[in-house]
């Protein structure tokens, strides 16, 4: 059985962490934006950032996964365009995940 104060305290104490972080690391970047050199940091952070959850996850995908995250890039590098590209891997893992994976 779950407990319904337990489920509300943790989602209220992920939503309170990941806001926190928000908020810190914009206050954190104005305050650095004034120093020569740190720019190209602050303007190349959100894609590090990204690259760090994604690395181990398509590391760690199966084959269908590690397709989908081809397209979603390809698509991205040639139209910009999030929606077609993230649709794009959504089909990929719905409609070839049961054809592509083993088992």
């Amino acid at each position: 059985m779950v407990d319904a104060n337990a489920t509300f305290t943790a989602i209220a104490m992920m939503a309170a962490i990941v806001y926190l972080t928000r908020v810190t690391g914009y206050f954190i970047g104005l305050q650095l934006r004034h120093i020569r050199g740190i720019q190209p940091v602050l303007e190349a952070l959100p894609g590090c950032a990204f690259m760090a959850i994604l690395a181990p996850a398509v590391r760690q995908g199966s084959i269908s996964e590690i397709l989908a995250m081809a397209c979603v890039v390809l698509i991205m590098w040639r139209t910009n365009n999030v929606v077609i590209a993230t649709g794009t891997g959504m089909a990929v893992l719905l409609f070839g995940g049961p054809f592509l994976d083993p088992g």
